[in-house]
């Protein structure tokens, strides 16, 4: 008599509940231009590429408080802007999720000086955007302040600071942020530069440097959610 056996295989599985242990992605940023001129109602930085789903984050300061950016003829939303700091606005944009393409950067406003910076940013959330934060004065030490405390554990967190006339950098980031290294000097307002840091736990988070060239400043932070 012949004999059959059977093997029973059984396949098990964990499901995570969303938001719940997973392990979120490193984001990766890439300078993309920066450049700034005196007494002009519009920058480029041309031929821009970017990749279905990146997010393109963009800085500015100006002397008029009204400059505004596109890329590829889309606008960028401005995340958060600054109040004056003595002579100087200060603006950090976004545009999420954006589609294949290649395209110019376009900043302008009505008049006077302007300079702009721009990155491309991977693996942020759709809609990102969470806290914001800004402050102005005078001094070595610009600080943005803290902001409310972030709604997600893996968060990014993105500084600007915008000069009234200083022509170099100077000091040094707090808080372990990566400093992004593009500057450009209009000629009379000084520029605008970044710092970056992803986070893993909730907090009020700061954009802050000490040391630098005693001058007014902006100094401008926006978190933003990490893709899981």
């Amino acid at each position: 008599m012949r004999r059959h056996y059977f093997r029973l295989l059984i396949i098990t599985g964990l499901c995570v509940p969303w938001g719940s242990g997973q392990v979120s992605r490193t984001p990766v940023v890439t300078a993309l231009g920066t450049t700034g001129d005196e007494d002009v109602r519009s920058l480029s930085i041309p031929g821009v590429t970017l990749k279905a789903g990146e997010t393109l984050l963009g800085s500015s300061n100006d002397e008029g408080d009204d400059a505004k950016v596109k890329w590829n003829g889309v606008s960028l939303h401005q995340d958060i802007g600054s109040t004056n700091g003595n002579g100087c606005y200060t603006k950090i944009f976004s545009l999420f999720s954006a589609s294949r393409g290649t395209g110019d950067i376009v900043a302008s406003h009505t008049i006077g000086d302007l300079s702009i910076n721009a990155y491309s940013v991977t693996n942020l959330a759709p809609s990102a955007l969470d806290k914001t934060r800004e402050d102005h004065g005078v001094g070595t030490n610009p600080s943005s302040g803290a902001t409310p405390i972030t709604t997600k554990a893996n968060e990014f967190l993105w500084g600007a600071i915008g000069y009234a006339s200083n022509s170099v950098v100077s000091g040094a980031w707090s808080e372990g942020f990566t400093s992004d290294g593009q500057f450009t000097f209009t000629g009379d307002t000084g520029g605008v530069e970044d710092g970056y840091k992803a986070v893993s736990s909730t907090g009020a988070f700061v954009a802050a440097k000490t040391g630098v060239v005693k001058d007014g400043w902006s100094a401008l932070i926006a978190t933003y959610a990490i893709a899981p």
